[in-house]
């Protein structure tokens, strides 16, 4: 009778330490979405105060899709976020819109993705539909570039014709990049050399702005 005692107290504390260390994994688990989950939002302004603020949402985040008939953001077109969630590593990844009211709409939810990190800088791509040539009335593809200072927020943006699609593929380091904010504080061209592996040059156009960003409320959708 003792013996049956014993192992029923046995199983009971067995049960309990699986139950607490479960409870305590689920808890950290669910923190940690919590904090993956959370996105900073900053507003920019222009330097030399010729172009309008920018809105980025910056969001460290699983969810890089934007499922249109949930509406909702999620890791993969199938959804399966609770499943899939262990398995995929959380990354930066920003929105960056002048109107602040699109982050609210479906048509514009899109995300740009890291090409370059380093401990000074974070750098973004995206491809965009934007004639922004001066000279030219010929649509051409092109990229934009957002270079983020980690550490006081100021912010590159860099429009070029560095379109990944092409296999023209900027090659970032911190010393490159130094360079392009000092260009874009002075007098800078506005035309650059892309050299491809065949040893072809081909002269591209560029534009430089840069912006101080700070830290401002959430934008929230309006009922």
């Amino acid at each position: 009778m003792s013996k049956q005692i014993d192992l029923l107290k046995l199983s009971w504390i067995i049960f309990s330490v699986v139950s607490v260390g479960f409870l305590i994994s689920f808890g950290v688990t669910s923190y940690q979405s919590r904090v993956v989950d959370e996105p900073n939002w900053m507003l920019c302004e222009a330097d030399k105060g010729l172009k309008k603020p920018q809105y980025i949402k910056f969001h460290n985040t699983k969810k890089v899709i934007y499922n249109i008939y949930q509406q909702r953001w999620v890791e993969d077109i199938a959804s399966m976020d609770v499943i899939k969630s262990r398995g995929k590593e959380a990354r930066p990844t920003i929105e960056i819109h002048e109107d602040k009211t699109r982050f609210t709409k479906t048509i514009y939810k899109n995300k740009q993705f890291l090409i370059y990190v380093s401990d000074k800088y974070y750098v973004f791509y995206k491809e965009i539909d934007d004639n922004f040539f001066w000279s030219s009335e010929i649509s051409k593809a092109t990229a934009q570039h957002i270079i983020i200072k980690r550490d006081d927020f100021t912010m590159l943006d860099y429009k070029n014709e560095w379109v990944k699609a092409l296999r023209r593929n900027k090659k970032y380091t911190d010393v490159v990049i130094d360079k392009l904010f000092k260009e874009a504080d002075g007098y800078f061209k506005s035309y650059e050399d892309i050299l491809f592996s065949n040893g072809k040059t081909v002269k591209t156009q560029r534009l430089l702005d840069v912006f101080q960003c700070k830290e401002t409320a959430a934008v929230k959708a309006k009922i």
